[in-house]
């Protein structure tokens, strides 16, 4: 795969985990930026405290925190420019940001119904899962992401693809979508 790859959705929808399968399955490396500040959560960085407030209240880091750790992770990890994005841009400018690292990008998006975002999220027992936050999580994230699909929709860029069922049925679902833009 000749591409980078632009997997997103809301949180819940599954793209993390299928980004995972898709980068095994391609050979590609995978960023997450969710992973990113996981990991700087975890060794406890200034932006990995910042972080983990923004996090647990239910809010976003922002772009030019997250533009730097992308920028980082590509310059390292894929400087080919072949990459699976999990999540990320999730602004249009960060869109604007990562137009100016890659090129050849192609967007999926996982489209999953509310209520089951809902539930697969709180099932999932992080602190930024509980029920209040995970709804406005939710809310910010459909408020936040809808100019950045019209974006990459109106560039002829955006797939549409069922999040919904078994792994490896959705799975194919994207490889379906993936091999049509291939050709």
């Amino acid at each position: 795969m000749d591409i980078a790859l632009i997997l997103t959705g809301a949180p819940g929808s599954g793209k993390g985990t299928q980004a995972t399968h898709l980068a095994r399955r391609h050979d590609l490396p995978h960023l997450s930026t969710g992973d990113l500040f996981r990991d700087h959560i975890t060794r406890g960085t200034e932006l990995g405290r910042t972080a983990r407030k923004l996090i647990d209240a239910g809010h976003y880091v922002p772009d030019e925190l997250t533009n730097a750790m992308v920028r980082d992770h590509i310059e390292r990890h894929a400087p080919d420019g072949r990459i699976i994005l999990d999540g990320y841009p999730r602004t249009l400018a960060q869109v604007e940001f990562l137009d100016t690292l890659l090129t050849g990008l192609v967007v999926v998006n996982l489209v999953v119904a509310q209520a089951e975002l809902q539930d697969r999220l709180e099932r999932r027992g992080r602190s930024d899962d509980l029920a209040d936050v995970v709804r406005q999580r939710l809310a910010i994230y459909a408020k936040e992401s809808e100019p950045v699909l019209a974006a990459y929709r109106e560039r002829g860029l955006l797939h549409d693809v069922d999040g919904s069922g078994d792994l490896d049925d959705i799975g194919r679902r994207i490889d379906d979508a993936l091999s049509v833009v291939r050709g």
